[in-house]
């Protein structure tokens, strides 16, 4: 009769262990693919910064206008 008892809280003990486990293991896989998606999409995300377009209404990408300000008052004007 105890060694059934034993053996039953035994048999309990290697449950938990066995779910315990697989949470743990199932939280961290989880973990992980949250942390690879936040990882890939932060550099996604990157904001331009903007400026007011020089001689029209609206705003333009302030590198695009840096890297090429003489071509973008000739589009302006109508040059090529």
């Amino acid at each position: 009769m105890n060694s059934n008892k034993i053996k039953n809280k035994e048999d309990e003990k290697s449950e938990f262990g066995d779910t315990a486990t697989k949470v743990i293991g199932i939280v961290g896989v989880v973990g992980a693919v949250v942390g690879l998606l936040w990882w890939l999409g932060s550099g996604s995300k990157k904001e331009e910064k903007m400026m007011k377009a020089p001689g029209k209404d609206g705003y333009i990408v302030r590198r695009d206008f840096e890297n090429s300000a003489k071509d973008y008052f000739k589009d302006l004007r109508g040059k090529k």
